[in-house]
């Protein structure tokens, strides 16, 4: 009798463990610090029924985010080569930056997309070498406030501008059919980038506000792959195009939506002023371009 209880029991923990271990987040990749945690987590537990329930995310993802380099990640990609639409890969792959920390996403961002178009940055960056570094750009706001909130969307845009021709576009104005108009566009073009500030929980990520450039694009299946900068944590993944609009429409403490810039080489002032920007430490200074 108290060997039939045992394997009942065994039984029973076993399906707990197995049911949980199956709803993991598919944003946690095998071989990434959060998977590794969440299944240390998972085999280690006393009581796996309840403390599962407290260990993962209360959001999940709608729609599944496919890893970059799964088998399923390649096949998207090689569709996308086939219709002419991973051009702003190959660039962002050469000059690939992380970030050095979770507020200098948007700025990290902004570098490898600036070294990825091959605009000069006028200035040294280490040695006799001219680069663009998230960590050497000038904000307009406190460092100190940047380190606790990140850039916010018009202050990317006044950042951008003083180094290329730059097209901000709210989600909420832009609308679903004019960003996939832009993907393609941006996409098939090695000339132009697209960095995308987004709600990470809208993805089903831990975490709110986030930047991170655009790999390529395949049409036939709706997909878009975002190329994170948080390296240390998120691979570069697929995601489904509906998804990814409705993530940027997520608004901001002022209001308005997120969105995503189009950048490309072009000439600019010498002397820039911040006046569409929202934030008032933008707005009064005037960004002198090197």
């Amino acid at each position: 009798m108290a060997s039939r209880t045992f394997c009942l029991a065994r039984r029973n923990f076993d399906t707990c463990i197995s049911l949980k271990s199956s709803r993991l987040p598919r944003t946690w990749f095998p071989g990434s610090q959060a998977y590794r945690q969440a299944t240390t987590a998972v085999h280690s537990l006393k009581h796996p029924v309840q403390d599962i329930i407290h260990t993962l995310p209360s959001s999940t993802p709608r729609k599944s985010l496919v890893n970059f380099t799964s088998a399923e990640g390649k096949r998207l990609f090689r569709g996308a080569m086939d219709q002419g639409r991973a051009e702003s890969f190959f660039k962002l792959m050469g000059n690939f930056s992380a970030q050095s920390s979770p507020a200098k996403a948007g700025m990290t961002s902004l570098a490898m997309s600036l070294n990825a178009l091959e605009i000069d940055p006028k200035r040294i960056w280490k040695g006799n070498w001219r680069w663009f570094s998230g960590d050497q750009m000038q904000t307009c706001s406190p460092k100190e406030a940047i380190s606790q909130h990140g850039i916010p969307f018009d202050e990317f845009r006044c950042l951008a501008q003083a180094h290329c021709d730059v097209d901000a576009r709210r989600a909420s104005s832009a609308g679903y059919r004019q960003f996939l108009s832009d993907l393609q566009y941006v996409t098939s073009n090695p000339n132009s980038q697209m960095v995308i500030n987004y709600s990470r929980s809208r993805l089903g990520q831990p975490g709110e506000s986030h930047f991170s450039p655009i790999g390529g694009y395949n049409a036939t299946e709706g997909m878009a792959l975002i190329m994170d900068v948080a390296r240390d944590q998120y691979p570069s993944v697929w995601v489904d195009t509906r998804t990814l609009y409705e993530a940027m429409l997520d608004k901001e403490s002022i209001g308005l939506s997120r969105g995503y810039f189009i950048l490309r080489p072009g000439s600019v002032s010498h002397l820039l002023r911040c006046q569409t920007c929202t934030r008032r430490a933008c707005s009064n200074r005037a960004v002198q371009s090197q």
